[in-house]
């Protein structure tokens, strides 16, 4: 079972982490009970965290009627195919999306003359929409799934939190000569061998790039009417899906940020379904439309005709 949350504002009080700490502060430690150190055979942790493993390939990658990579299933930032806490003793390698040893990521470099203007940490109690990529990078401190379905012509990518609908036409097809400024962006998306190479511009620049290099959202930054996102989906097999996001923006960055090929593993619990997160920023009284009058409810209502 998945842990229960709620969410006030952008802070996150999980019922895990309280039990997590519990644990922590009553029982040894867990390298301590770990088999090869002398110790006892691991105990039981609230939630099952003790059997949490890094997970084998699987079956070979699926495929779609076309003879594509089948992308559809729900995933995981993790090796674990589960949503996983740091308050919990798990071994970094399976919480990890990269190992910086194997694939080492340079972060952005932003123009001097520009980056206190954009490097902006995000407001504390804000409710902002994801945008492009946010809503697929945060989850590396959100440790949130997302769900791709894959149908003919047509790539839909959800999350939960930030709760995001991006439908991404996957046929080629060129973007609009004067798109519409979306939080999501404009995007298209075409094949390159096993890999999903998906396209976008025209991002809204009220988005913040969250976890878009260093993760948090103490190192966000806003970007430029110029920003060109590019994202690679190649599922390797099974159980493992691999994320990469390059970031261009000649305006803010000296150059183009490329991610580390992230980890994504499929959710192995057949009852592991979607969760509605709804984030509210709490700042307005319920009995405000009470005290409308009259006419100003109406034509409201009635769209002002």
């Amino acid at each position: 079972m998945r842990e229960s949350k709620r969410r006030f504002g952008s802070c996150v009080v999980s019922v895990g982490i309280i039990m997590a700490s519990l644990y922590i502060a009553l029982v040894p430690a867990w390298a301590q009970n770990s088999p090869g150190q002398g110790g006892k055979a691991p105990q039981k942790i609230a939630g099952d965290f003790d059997k949490v493993h890094i997970l084998p390939p699987g079956a070979p990658t699926p495929r779609a009627a076309d003879g594509h990579p089948n992308l559809t299933g729900r995933y995981y930032p993790n090796h674990a195919g589960r949503m996983l806490q740091g308050a919990y003793p798990i071994d970094r390698s399976i919480t990890r999306q990269y190992d910086p040893a194997v694939t080492p990521q340079v972060n952005p470099v932003f123009r001097a003359d520009v980056a206190k203007k954009y490097k902006e940490a995000t407001p504390y109690g804000s409710c902002p929409p994801g945008g492009t990529p946010t809503s697929i990078t945060t989850q590396a401190t959100e440790h949130g799934p997302m769900e791709l379905i894959q149908l003919p012509g047509v790539l839909w990518v959800l999350s939960e939190f930030p709760q995001t609908i991006r439908r991404i036409p996957t046929d080629g097809r060129p973007h609009p000569k004067d798109p519409d400024v979306t939080f999501n962006g404009d995007s298209t998306a075409h094949w390159e061998g096993e890999t999903l190479v998906v396209d976008t511009i025209a991002i809204d620049t009220r988005m913040r790039n969250i976890s878009v290099g260093i993760p948090g959202d103490a190192a966000a930054w806003l970007h430029s009417e110029k920003e060109h996102v590019i994202e690679r989906f190649t599922r390797t097999s099974t159980n493992y899906l691999t994320y990469q996001v390059i970031v261009d923006d000649p305006v803010v960055l000296m150059q183009p940020f490329t991610s580390a090929p992230l980890t994504w593993t499929l959710a192995q619990d057949p009852n592991d379904v979607w969760t509605e997160y709804i984030c509210s920023e709490n700042n307005e009284d319920p009995d405000v439309y009470k005290n409308v009058d009259q006419k100003t409810k109406e034509e409201y209502e009635n769209g002002n005709k």
